[in-house]
């Protein structure tokens, strides 16, 4: 599987069951019975960005600084 492919699924995953990023990639991990750090490498700099975004949104990390409008 390539990492466009997993970011893919993921999304999907995502809208289908009204989920995060993250949930989803730990959802498809206990699927296939891995662990989190075997699907590293499929993760894509949009993917790590989406989870970033759904973690500031609840507060797991501190939200970054974007210029205004």
């Amino acid at each position: 599987m390539t990492p466009k492919q997993f970011s893919v699924l993921i999304d999907e995953k995502v809208k289908q069951k009204s989920m995060s990023h993250m949930d989803a990639v730990l959802e498809y991990c206990e699927e296939k019975n891995l662990e989190s750090d075997q699907v590293n490498h499929l993760i894509s700099r949009s993917l790590k960005e989406k989870i970033r975004v759904d973690a500031e949104a609840i507060n797991m990390l501190p939200k970054s600084s974007t210029l205004p409008i």
